[in-house]
């Protein structure tokens, strides 16, 4: 295996990793901004990078923008925006063809590193203000994002869920912020934020690819550490990690709307640090399609029309979703926690817990098939203060005993149970 990384923090505020390997037929860079989540800010933010990725003075609209990417051998252009922990990141990221592979190895990699960084550094903007030719349409975009996170309503009982789960924790706080301050987000407001995000933003920038750009890498670190250096008020993150504590009691919460199915979502958190025990767990338990949530409570016991878990280490917390048949709230909830408490007790093959492994091996080996399943592992990695490899990850989830696994499980405690259901269903929860 050709693959080498490094990562390196040449100034306070920012860190830089390099991902590459020869087989790889593109090249990426990635430039992430990490910020506190704010109710009113971050959707500004993430609405901004939308219009960074829009178009800049030297290409000021969609068309122009995309006929140079589509002279750089068809590069794009993309934003990116989520939740990590208590933090958003929020940033822009180019991918193209590796240099050796263009016509007459043309070095498109600079030219590619050129255009990120005039998008983020030279934005069409008149008189130091955005200008508004998409910003009406950038906010009824986000507006749509909030209508629609109510309409969908498996999504909205995943955002309600989380205002109870976290309560007074910034993870509590929806990315797409509220309809009424959507509304009044201006050229000024995105003037402000983009100061602000330049200003005082910790800085991730991630290449990964073929390794030849390296004309390219430099001129991006140079800006960006140019800029990491520029401000005494920069953040510093070592790591996202998070850990949400335990209610002293479970919180049950029932909501009622217009709908014909139930939501069940069920969180469980946890005081262990023991990452690769607790992801085994999770697996085991809802993250696989031989799971015990999947076999035993929607296949076996029919209480559900789908279910599953997933596990949030920066939260420390594993949740439960799924959809139920409106009257079997109750007892699909007593069957999670039922299958939960076999974990615990150490009631599951040696079989299982073998199978659980393999798959998870298949899934960390994955990530070295493309640039993008690597640089998502790295930074995934770095946001939680290790440095791991896949392959490294994969000989620490082999360690794991069932002892392990049955400490883990233990570990984790009900916190919260948020129960949708159509209006006059009988309480279940």
């Amino acid at each position: 295996m050709s693959l080498k990384v490094s990562s390196t923090s040449p100034a306070k505020g920012i860190h830089i990793t390099d991902i590459s390997d020869e087989k790889f037929i593109s090249d990426s860079i990635v430039i992430r901004f990490t910020t506190p989540i704010d109710e009113k800010l971050t959707p500004i933010y993430s609405l901004l990078l939308s219009l960074l990725a829009e178009s800049c003075r030297k290409y000021p609209d969609r068309a122009l923008l995309g006929n140079r990417l589509a002279e750089l051998y068809g590069t794009s252009l993309y934003p990116i925006s989520y939740k990590s922990g208590d933090c958003f990141v929020t940033g822009l990221a180019v991918s193209g063809l590796c240099d050796r592979l263009t016509i007459n190895s043309e070095v498109i990699s600079v030219k590619c590193a050129e255009l990120l960084l005039d998008c983020i550094f030279d934005p069409d903007v008149c008189d130091g203000v955005f200008c508004g030719r998409y910003l009406e349409q950038g906010k009824r975009e986000l507006i749509d994002k909030i209508e629609n996170e109510i309409a969908n309503r498996q999504a909205y009982a995943g955002s309600q869920s989380l205002k109870t789960a976290f309560r007074g924790e910034p993870a509590a706080v929806s990315l797409n912020g509220t309809k009424e301050n959507a509304l009044k987000i201006d050229a000024q407001a995105i003037e402000q934020a983009y100061k602000k995000l330049l200003d005082e933003a910790f800085i991730s920038v991630s290449f990964t690819g073929s390794g030849k750009n390296i004309q390219a890498k430099e001129m991006v670190k140079e800006r960006l550490t140019k800029l990491a250096l520029s401000s005494p008020n920069r953040l510093h993150y070592d790591n996202l990690l998070a850990p949400s504590p335990c209610k002293s009691e479970p919180e049950y919460v029932t909501e009622e709307m217009e709908q014909s199915q139930s939501n069940l979502i069920m969180f469980f958190k946890t005081d262990s640090s023991d990452f690769s025990a607790l992801k085994l767990v999770n697996s085991l338990f809802g993250g696989v399609p031989f799971s015990r949530l999947f076999l035993n409570v929607r296949e076996k016991l029919s209480l559900c029309y789908y279910c599953s878990s997933m596990y949030d280490e920066a939260k420390r917390t594993m949740i439960v979703s799924c959809g139920v048949e409106p009257g079997s709230e109750q007892r699909a909830a007593d069957e999670i926690i039922n299958q939960l408490d076999e974990l615990k007790n150490g009631s599951f093959t040696d079989e299982e817990l073998e199978n659980t492994k393999r798959y998870v091996k298949g899934a960390a080996f994955s990530k070295y098939d493309s640039p993008a399943g690597l640089n998502s592992w790295y930074y995934s990695e770095n946001s939680c203060g290790r440095n791991c490899s896949p392959e490294k990850m994969i000989e620490l989830f082999y360690e794991v005993d069932r002892e392990r696994m049955s400490k883990a499980a233990q570990s984790l405690k009900l916190d919260t149970v948020y129960v949708q259901r159509p209006c006059g269903g009988e309480n279940n929860a």
